[in-house]
């Protein structure tokens, strides 16, 4: 698999209210690649008749890997290459669900050029719902 291009923003081309987006899908596949990396078989990410037992819909998300699709936005497209996050914090409102469409959306709320970095509002959705809300501090690395 050939790696995607990552975008690569300059300083001068952030402002606030620039945003960008990733749309996924978690599959049953990816969701027990994921349990195998982190180490984490819960029976509720790992086991959708378990999950179901317990009121689920299905095989809960691993809110680590949502958190690997807030790291994809930010060092594929915003800021992109120069990019590296030293904070993120995310408040969980309801469960994903696998093979559900989902999105994570990213707007600049502040930028401080003397440090270089850049606040990011995250909100994750599966379809029109939201599930996840919070907020990414990410350093901008310039020459």
């Amino acid at each position: 698999m050939k790696p995607a291009q990552c975008q690569t923003l300059a300083w001068s081309e952030l402002q606030e209210g620039l945003s960008s987006s990733v749309d996924f899908v978690v599959s049953a596949e990816e969701l027990q690649q994921f349990a195998v990396l982190s180490g984490d078989f819960n029976p509720l990410h790992v086991d959708a008749d378990f999950a179901r037992s317990k009121g689920f819909e299905g095989a809960v998300v691993h809110g680590a890997l949502l958190v690997a699709k807030v790291s994809q936005l930010i060092g594929m497209l915003l800021p992109g290459r120069d990019s590296v996050w030293t904070g993120v914090s995310l408040q969980f409102r309801q469960p994903l669900y696998v093979g559900r469409p989902a999105r994570v959306d990213a707007v600049v709320g502040r930028l401080s050029e003397a440090t270089g970095m850049v606040l990011l509002k995250l909100k994750l959705f599966a379809g029109q719902n939201l599930i996840a809300k919070g907020e990414a501090e990410v350093l901008l690395v310039r020459p």
